[in-house]
């Protein structure tokens, strides 16, 4: 998640505005069009960081992979879920239809 905040040159304890304000000017300064690397490094670091939501998804899972934090979450479970060795759990988990098979 650092690497986020030093492609936007912020220091992790910036808030909401500011990292929206330092994305605004680095697309003013580098468009697609002139730089289109370095364009889409500053759109996916603004996209992990541009909400408290994504930036605990991102601090969560490393980069913003998932939209729906609860989809994120779900994922993690079924993950866990299909290593334990807990029948209950899974017999729980897949009757509420968590589990996909």
């Amino acid at each position: 998640m650092l690497t986020h905040y030093l492609v936007l040159g912020l220091s992790p304890q910036a808030s909401t505005e500011e990292v929206r304000q330092r994305y605004l000017q680095l697309v003013r300064e580098n468009p697609p069009s002139r730089a289109p690397e370095y364009f889409q490094k500053i759109t996916a670091a603004y996209d992990a960081l541009k909400d408290e939501r994504a930036r605990v998804a991102t601090r969560l899972f490393g980069t913003l992979q998932y939209a729906d934090l609860e989809m994120a979450l779900m994922d993690l479970v079924r993950a866990n879920a299909s290593r334990r060795k807990s029948p209950g759990l899974r017999a729980l988990l897949d009757a509420e239809g968590v589990l996909d098979g």
